[in-house]
C-alpha cells in the first residue's frame, strides 16, 4: 500500500512500513500490544478463512457430503459445518485429518 502525507513543499510518498512508523510514533505501550493482538486476530481469521475454502471447494469437487467427510476425519457432521463456516479453530490434528482425506496438504511458511 502506498500512502500520501502532505509536506510543506509537496506531496511525499510513503510505504505501508513508513506510513505505520509516523502512525504509531506516539503509541503508548498499551497500544502496541493491543495491535499486536487485534493482528494476531485478523491472521487467525484469515486461517479460518482460508480453511474453509480449501475444506468446502475440494469436498464439492468431490462430490462428498459433509456427513461423509465427517465419518471420514472421525468429527460430526456440525463441526464439518462450522469448520467450512470458518465459525471454529479445529486442532492440528483436526486439520491434518481433514486436509488428507480430503487429498489436500497444508504448508507452513516463514514470514
Amino acid at each position: 500500500m502506498i500512502s500520501y502525507m502532505k509536506t510543506p513543499n509537496s506531496l511525499e510518498v510513503l510505504t505501508q512500513e513508513q506510513h505505520d512508523q509516523l502512525l504509531m510514533a506516539d503509541w503508548r505501550p498499551e497500544d502496541h500490544e493491543f495491535n499486536r493482538v487485534l493482528t494476531l486476530a485478523f491472521e487467525e481469521r484469515n486461517q479460518r478463512t482460508a480453511l474453509a475454502e480449501a475444506v468446502k471447494s475440494k469436498r464439492t469437487s468431490l462430490k462428498m457430503s459433509q456427513r461423509a467427510l465427517a465419518k471420514l476425519v472421525g468429527v460430526s457432521t456440525r463441526d464439518i459445518c462450522h469448520i467450512e463456516q470458518a465459525k471454529s479453530n479445529p486442532t492440528l490434528s483436526t486439520q491434518v485429518k481433514l486436509l488428507s482425506s480430503l487429498g489436500l496438504t497444508m504448508q507452513i511458511l516463514s514470514k
